[in-house]
């Protein structure tokens, strides 16, 4: 397993702060689902079971500590598989095999603290019930044994719950800083997901995760989902490249419509003060990302909200000065009737926005009232058109997404540093029964059809 690449702590505020504006003003939509639907597995890659280790006064206490380790992910051993290459960089090729054929299939972790290489902890060999820690040099041990000792107090539920898994099973815990290290310039998007702890298993050709997820840490957290085990979905062929379904936009665009940068820029330039901010993100929402046969994008992104139509007034006064905005840099506005998904003109209109060279950039369209409602539509890559039957939440999900990851890396949208096992995968489906609050975790399921 290889430490995911990681700037300064200095340096990553720096780039987050600079990438909001510039990468979430080219591509919001596409930013907040890719965080969304991909940081997870990026995560997810070991395979678990073993006596838990005792927690003694220091080493093993302070490995595990949720307040500390930025990241912890937790592996089941294999001896029929080769030795990782973490076990040869810090035991040595002569000690690895040795000590890798006689750890058998118990777990073995790697905890990445707030600065440096990730540590190897393995069951110690005179006894198993305490840990070795094995340090990338003598400079990280040495940073390690100066560590303050931690303010000594009760875990809370949900925190002694992440360590269980931790020491019971293949698990992945992780913090803001952590997740930062993982999803770079996603970060900003995901800060309703920054603390999180799943149990991962390996079934088959599916990856499957579930776990506790909130935007605050653990400490503060009482109360958490009721665990159950997660059940097989069937991976029907998707219709989309991504597909997504949410009671509200809250746990998706809250973060970064309350940041004090991007709401500035909302309200000051598009027309999107506070009381309209919170109109959309309390809508339920419906998101496509499709492929394009032509033009100038391979894809399409486009949002669907359920407002209400007293909101209507508000929302068109919004979008005039959204119009304003985008006619100061140079867009050309065209009305043209929305079309059907099998490409036939409806009675309803959506104004399209084209650049210079008149390729259709984007658009909106909203819906007269019905039943107390109305339908906004938002577009990116493409005009706006009536969407095929859509993604249905079932059961208790407040949050459903389907994804095609290995689809989305043809079009380039993972790069080549995303795992292989998330990059080669057909098939994503995540869903949250319980979405997360500044009082309350989410729950979140995640299965990945691997190849």
């Amino acid at each position: 397993m290889e430490r995911p690449s990681t700037p300064s702590r200095f340096n990553q505020v720096v780039v987050l702060i600079a990438s909001i504006q510039r990468q979430l003003g080219l591509h919001p939509c596409t930013t907040l689902l890719l965080g969304l639907c991909f940081f997870l597995p990026a995560l997810l890659l070991g395979m678990s079971s073993l006596q838990r280790p005792f927690l003694n006064r220091r080493g093993t206490a302070e490995l595990f500590e949720i307040r500390r380790a930025r990241l912890v992910q937790s592996f089941k051993a294999d001896p029929s598989e080769p030795v990782p290459r973490i076990w040869q960089q810090r035991l040595g090729p002569t000690a690895a095999p040795d000590r890798w054929a006689r750890h058998g299939r118990g777990l073995w972790w790697l905890i990445w603290l707030e600065d440096g290489e990730p540590l190897l902890a393995l069951p110690a060999v005179s006894r198993s019930s305490s840990l070795d820690l094995l340090f990338a040099d003598e400079l990280h041990r040495c940073s390690f044994n100066q560590l303050p000792p931690l303010k000594r107090r009760e875990p809370s539920a949900l925190e002694q719950s992440c360590l269980q898994r931790l020491t019971s099973g293949t698990s992945v815990q992780w913090q803001p800083s952590g997740l930062a290290s993982i999803s770079g310039s996603l970060f900003p998007a995901l800060a309703s997901v920054s603390y999180g702890c799943l149990r991962v298993a390996l079934q088959g050709d599916r990856l499957l995760a579930e776990g506790p997820v909130a935007p605050s840490p653990f400490a503060s957290l009482q109360t958490h989902h009721k665990e159950h085990p997660a059940n097989f979905v069937r991976f029907d062929p998707p219709s989309a490249y991504l597909e997504l379904n949410s009671v509200s936009l809250q746990p998706l665009l809250g973060s970064l419509f309350n940041n004090s940068l991007f709401a500035e820029q909302l309200d000051s330039r598009y027309g999107l003060p506070k009381e309209v901010r919170e109109v959309l993100l309390n809508a339920p929402v419906v998101v496509r990302l499709d492929a394009l046969e032509a033009g100038r994008f391979q894809v399409s992104i486009q949002a669907r909200l359920m407002l209400a139509a007293d909101q209507t007034d508000r929302i068109k006064r919004s979008l005039d000065a959204v119009a304003t905005a985008l006619l100061q840099r140079g867009f050309q506005r065209v009305q043209r009737s929305l079309l059907s998904p099998e490409g036939q003109p409806s009675d309803r209109v959506a104004d399209v926005w084209l650049d210079p060279q008149g390729h259709p950039q984007g658009g909106w369209s909203l819906s007269p009232p019905l039943q107390n409602q109305v339908e906004l539509l938002l577009s990116l890559g493409d005009a706006p058109r009536l969407s095929p039957k859509p993604l249905k939440r079932m059961g208790q999900q407040r949050l459903r997404l389907k994804a095609r990851p290995d689809q989305l890396v043809r079009l380039d949208w993972l790069g080549p540093d995303w795992p292989r096992v998330l990059r080669q995968a057909s098939q994503l489906e995540l869903e949250m029964t319980a979405l997360p609050t500044q009082q309350q975790p989410g729950w979140l399921r995640l299965q990945l059809e691997v190849r």
